[in-house]
């Protein structure tokens, strides 16, 4: 037993006080009648009383209840004996397996280190492994012993992604248990100074008593990579840049750029130590190359997976997309779109009459440049293909529209321009910067001013990308049955809106046609381990030729995970997408944290003192039992009354 208040025992001196008062209650001497006191001598002689404790029953009663009330006050605790072989601790690694784990011996150290704090844990203890990448997936053990992390720990191995040490919060969150057990959490990993978070907080790590946190990086590792863009010049010819990045000492490396092994250019560049390099190959042969050229770093370092860059080429056939316009009104909307659809090698526009426009020959995807050419027949059709899963990029035009346009398009009757915002140049408000269509272009839409706008009534189904300063959409993203519109609320004319004068313009069509036509990503590179969103109807090819999508499932969308590097191929209605899944650059980085940001990482990240664990643990296995002496102190102070009424009463003279 022990006491969680122990200076409350002081009130046993509280004692001292009924034994003082037992001590003070000497009876009086009783009074006898006598005869006659005339002829006796008056004597002042001096009195004593002799004070002695009288009542030993009822004081014993009453030491016996203040010690009691002082005990309760004091809160004493047992100590609860744990089971046998049940464990006190619980160790939870986590195991870096990203990409910079491949450096050299440094995956081979990583499990030496998580099998030395095995080997040191208690026989009793118990041990959770969490492979740490860019998923936290935590073993999936038939038991918590010891035996059993081993096992898991031998099936692990270092991949293809990188590691967030901001995201080890929560994922640990799952492995620790609260109550009489201690969590001690251990991470083992190259501290790569890339993988810590914007905020330092977020390192923080709830309900863990001890953290630690063992180093795999040594001190004379060194790397080297290679990244690159491709740039085209037409399309038998190419430039190439190449990006050296050279973490260690000053060296020489060859630069090769490849084709299905054949060797296109190559260059010796003198990198500086821990600088970064850039060559540039002009007018590269690309005739004779097929889908994708390599960028090959050598001699190879103790990473060779970053000494690759995979470039993805264009496809030679061209994408083919319908824009329906008038053939007897040219508009200036419909060359604006189709210069900047040909732009980019993998479309040609194809202008088709609007009264001719057949659904079952349009594909998954046609653009309006002007909507004023919808008749009420076509505004029909066009209701009907877009129901049936097609997509549609519409501008509402300079012109009134037919009322089935206006009720297609959630344009007030008759399509009049808003008398609020007529020949009036407003400015562009809000951005929806998580929209596909605006993504990184959220600086490029400020430019935009808009003189005319129709009105355009939005449903709880529809989402205004882009509005103006005064409130009204300008891009609204409206979904029909299967399908969906992209409206344009204002004229692809300079009259009315800056917009097809502008940059943006450009970028916008290429990303709303990637958007509509089941090209979600907005980049053709991408690192291992991202996600790709597949829009129903479309299909991802991987490296080897294989589709990554069941039938049966194609109409659906759908986000897929890459994991491994190479060339894939996206088809959908806006034609072939090639996506190139390279290493993430950020795991070439072995640049380490400094040894003050490390300490600082683990005395922030507990939520309890590390020397507090032995207190944690002996509180989680005390029970207090000061409720059960409560009916004993009432039963004491009952027997106090009834034996004081009892035995105590006040002697009058008679």
């Amino acid at each position: 037993m022990s006491l969680l208040a122990p200076l409350f025992l002081l009130g046993l001196f509280a004692a001292v006080i009924p034994w003082w008062l037992h001590r003070l209650s000497a009876s009086n001497p009783p009074k006898r009648d006598f005869g006659s006191t005339r002829f006796l001598d008056a004597n002042q002689s001096p009195s004593s009383s002799k004070k002695r404790t009288r009542y030993w029953p009822l004081l014993a009663l009453r030491f016996l209840f203040l010690a009691l009330l002082s005990l309760i006050f004091a809160e004493p605790v047992i100590e609860q004996l744990k089971t046998l072989g049940t464990s006190n601790t619980r160790h939870i690694l986590v195991v870096d397996t990203s990409m910079s784990q491949k450096l050299g011996d440094r995956w081979q150290r990583t499990l030496d280190t998580a099998n030395q704090i095995l080997n040191d844990a208690s026989g009793n203890d118990e041990a959770v492994i969490i492979s740490a990448a860019d998923q936290f997936v935590q073993s999936q053990q038939q038991s918590n012993t010891l035996a059993a992390a081993r096992e898991q720990l031998s099936t692990l191995s270092a991949g293809n992604t990188r590691l967030d040490y901001g995201r080890i919060s929560s994922a640990v969150a799952a492995a620790v248990t609260e109550g009489d057990i201690n969590n001690h959490l251990h991470i083992i990993t190259d501290v790569q100074a890339t993988a810590m978070p914007e905020r330092f907080t977020s390192l923080a790590v709830d309900k863990i008593q001890t953290i630690n946190v063992y180093s795999t990086a040594a001190e004379d590792d060194s790397n080297a990579s290679v990244t690159g863009k491709l740039e085209y010049t037409n399309n038998n010819s190419a430039n190439v840049v190449a990006v050296i990045n050279n973490y260690g000492n000053r060296s020489t490396y060859t630069v090769t750029v490849t084709s299905n092994g054949t060797v296109l250019a190559t260059e010796q560049v003198e990198a500086d130590a821990n600088q970064i390099e850039v060559y540039r190959f002009d007018n590269i042969d690309i005739t004779n190359a097929e889908s994708q050229l390599e960028l090959r770093l050598s001699p190879e370092d103790q990473l060779a997976d970053d000494n690759i860059w995979l470039l993805p080429l264009p496809e030679k056939n061209k994408s083919e997309i319908t824009l329906l316009g008038s053939d007897i009104q040219p508009s200036v909307a419909n060359t604006y779109v189709k210069a900047a659809l040909e732009s980019n090698p993998r479309f040609v526009a194809k202008l088709t009459d609007a009264s001719r426009f057949a659904p079952a020959d349009a594909g998954n995807l046609i653009i309006v440049p002007d909507a004023s050419v919808l008749s009420e027949r076509t505004a029909s059709r066009l209701r009907d293909y877009v129901n049936n899963g097609g997509n549609a990029l519409i501008a509402a035009g300079d012109k009134p529209h037919s009322n089935g346009a206006a009720s297609l398009l959630g344009i007030e009757s008759g399509g009049q321009l808003s008398t609020t915002t007529s020949n009036t140049l407003t400015s562009v408000g809000s951005i929806d910067p998580s929209h596909q269509v605006t993504a990184n272009l959220v600086h490029n839409w400020r430019a935009i001013s808009v003189l005319n706008h129709h009105t355009v009534q939005t449903s709880i189904t529809d989402r205004n990308i882009i509005e103006l300063s005064n409130g009204a959409p300008l891009l609204v993203e409206k979904r029909m049955g299967s399908g969906r519109i992209l409206l344009l609320t204002t004229a692809l004319n300079p009259l009315w809106t800056n917009l097809p004068t502008e940059s943006v313009f450009v970028a916008f069509i290429m990303q709303a046609v990637d958007f509509l036509g089941g090209d979600t990503s907005t980049a053709i590179y991408r690192s291992t381990g991202d996600m790709v969103n597949v829009a129903a109807g479309a299909q991802l090819i991987d490296p080897g030729g294989n589709p990554l999508r069941e039938l049966s499932g194609i109409s659906e969308r759908e986000s897929l995970r890459l994991d491994e590097p190479g060339i894939y191929q996206l088809r959908s209605a806006a034609g072939t997408q090639s996506i190139a899944i390279n290493f993430e650059p950020r795991e070439s980085d072995i640049t380490t944290i400094d040894n003050a940001t490390l300490t600082k990482w683990q005395q922030v990240a507990t939520s309890a003192p590390v020397d507090a664990s032995t207190e944690l643990t002996s509180k989680n296995n005390q029970k207090g039992f000061w409720l059960w002496l409560l009916p004993l102190l009432l039963l004491l102070a009952l027997l106090e009354s009834l034996y004081s009424h009892r035995h105590l009463w006040i002697r009058r003279e008679t």
